[in-house]
């Protein structure tokens, strides 16, 4: 059996006939044994897809102009990349997890997979029988710390199908969510659930039934509206043109200076090509001189070791990801040891990220601004485990004070907080400004500041 663009199984009869000679290579490849050949052709071929594989990464498909290809942060961790199949003019961020082990993960054209965000295509590692699969479609945004877990659907893979989003710390625990669906940040969706076309889930409901997922009487979902499209459309393209940027910074505009068979990448903050770099680095800039954009160059900076200057160094063994205009008052070795693993670290849209100094941050943090507005963190901030912080816009930028701490797994989304402020554990905060000493309980989820629910997941 193979796939048809929706993502559904159908008969080898139906499958687009002849194999072109890049596909009959690599059929001859090393495979999953659990992956037929006939699975495999409509994988690579249904839409086209390449082997999240080396010399695939992070520039795929390899020898592939960068305004063609998908971008692959290096730091991205792929396990059992022959059945990680990727399309074209796709982004995979900083730290996302693509886990194909006793499974099958396949991604679209114009998708983003963002910051730390997890995809596990079987995660009971069952054998025997089909093999799992998460299927994500094209026009697919997969936000920052979402948990996409098999076997799932994701939008689809038809030219004309409606952008489909997964918003951040989400969770989607063995469902559907049709083409032009939206699941809000640090909502659920069960196993088996099917979320319809046009219905958004509210951020934070847990969703077990198809009743929930469809009628907003239930208190669960309401309507898509054109804004969130529009806006979800925005960001998709961006993260597109971002792909492209980095791209070309790994190997240059053309396909003559594609990866040459990617060498082994060194940790550490570097100002140099990709190539050389798990650790911070400078943003991409423009991919084509005529796109307004951010300029290229501008990489981290953190005090030097004998003056206040700010300026770009080089660390070794640095754990996280630091990219673009991000600006710290701490020296870089306090700034490696204050930062859990996996920490994403994001100023490659919005800028400057300023921070005065961490206190602590837990694993798999992410801070970005992708509105385009700057975000300024003070003295002694901490975040716990999985924690997501987004700036502001370019009309209201975000102001975290000190001694700020948000809580794991919470999602603080173009908001600022007064100096002594706590956020809660899975809390949501939207658009929304706090004074100091404000404490958000667990859970809660505030919008506007006014207080709408509780994450109930």
């Amino acid at each position: 059996m193979s796939r048809s663009r929706d993502g559904r199984r159908r008969s080898m009869s139906l499958r687009p006939a002849g194999d072109n000679l890049e596909t009959r290579q690599l059929l001859n490849g090393t495979w999953p044994t659990y992956i037929s050949k006939a699975e495999l052709r409509s994988l690579l071929n249904d839409p086209p897809g390449q082997p999240a594989v080396r010399p695939n990464t992070p520039v795929l498909p390899y020898g592939t102009p960068a305004k063609s290809a998908t971008f692959i942060d290096p730091s991205v961790c792929v396990t059992n990349g022959y059945a990680v199949i990727i399309s074209q003019n796709s982004f995979i961020g900083p730290y996302a997890k693509l886990n194909a082990q006793a499974g099958i993960v396949k991604i679209g054209s114009y998708t983003a997979i963002l910051d730390n965000a997890s995809i596990t295509a079987n995660p009971s590692n069952l054998h025997g029988g089909p093999a799992p699969e998460v299927l994500i479609g094209s026009q697919v945004e997969i936000s920052y710390g979402a948990t996409v877990t098999g076997p799932a659907v994701i939008g689809g893979y038809n030219a004309a199908t409606k952008p489909t989003y997964v918003g951040p710390g989400a969770v989607i625990d063995g469902a559907t969510i049709a083409p032009g669906a939206f699941v809000s940040a640090l909502a659920r969706v069960g196993p088996g659930v099917t979320v319809p076309a046009g219905m958004k889930v509210l951020p934070g409901a847990n969703v077990t039934t198809d009743a929930e997922a469809s009628d907003p009487a239930l208190g669960k979902v309401t309507p898509v509206t054109a804004a969130d499209q529009a806006d979800l459309v925005k960001t998709l393209n961006a993260n597109y043109s971002l792909g492209i940027g980095y791209a070309t910074l790994y190997q240059g505009q053309s396909a003559t200076g594609a990866s040459p068979g990617v060498p082994s990448t060194v940790s550490g903050v570097n100002n140099g090509n990709l190539w050389t770099v798990t650790g911070a680095n400078s943003q991409p800039g423009s991919p084509t001189a005529s796109t307004a954009y951010l300029p290229p160059g501008a990489g981290p900076k953190f005090p030097t070791p004998h003056r206040p200057l700010l300026a770009q160094g080089l660390l070794g063994s640095f754990t996280s990801r630091v990219t673009g205009g991000a600006r710290f008052t701490q020296r870089a070795a306090s700034v490696q040891a204050a930062l859990g693993r996996r920490n994403s670290i994001r100023a490659d849209q919005g800028q400057p990220i300023s921070v005065g100094s961490i206190a602590q941050t837990g694993s798999s943090v992410t801070i970005n601004s992708p509105e385009g507005g700057s975000l300024a963190i003070g003295q002694q901030f901490s975040a716990g485990r999985g924690a997501v912080i987004l700036g502001g816009t370019s009309a209201k930028p975000a102001v975290i004070g000190d001694d700020v701490t948000i809580g794991a797994g919470a999602v603080v989304d173009r908001s600022s907080l007064g100096s002594g402020s706590t956020v809660g554990t899975l809390a949501y905060v939207l658009n929304s400004t706090f004074p100091a000493g404000t404490n958000i309980p667990d859970g809660a989820i505030y919008i506007n500041n006014v207080l709408v629910g509780h994450v109930s997941r």
